[in-house]
């Protein structure tokens, strides 16, 4: 298995986070998003980062689409609750971010397997 290409995907779904949090950050301050709002949004943005980062790093390997989706996801979430703790969130889990790590993965192994298994 390539780790180096699940590495250029986990990077890849952080430079779309990234931007897609600057957009966020823009909008939420010209206008009162409530915090319901602004979590299902960085759900979403995960998600999509994830599905991203799994279906490049799936192509770039060529073969075990799941594990190279299932790895990017598991990186990204990890790297993703390391920084949040460090800036201040904490690094308490709660039911809501095992379901959010849960989801990822699944995304992320799925994501892999479309990756492998489609042509453009």
């Amino acid at each position: 298995m390539g780790y180096s290409n699940c590495l250029k995907g986990v990077f890849r779904a952080f430079v779309i986070t990234v931007i897609a949090l600057f957009v966020l950050a823009i909008i939420t301050n010209f206008t009162d998003v409530s915090d319901g709002v602004k979590s299902s949004t960085l759900l979403i943005i995960s998600l999509i980062s994830v599905v991203y980062g799994a279906i490049y790093a799936a192509r770039k390997n060529g073969k075990n689409g799941w594990i190279n989706g299932m790895m990017v996801a598991l990186f990204y979430m990890t790297i993703f609750y390391l920084l949040a703790g460090i800036a201040g969130r904490g690094f308490a889990f709660n039911y809501r971010d095992i379901l959010r790590v849960v989801i990822a993965l699944i995304s992320g192994t799925l994501s892999g397997m479309l990756g492998i298994n489609t042509r453009y």
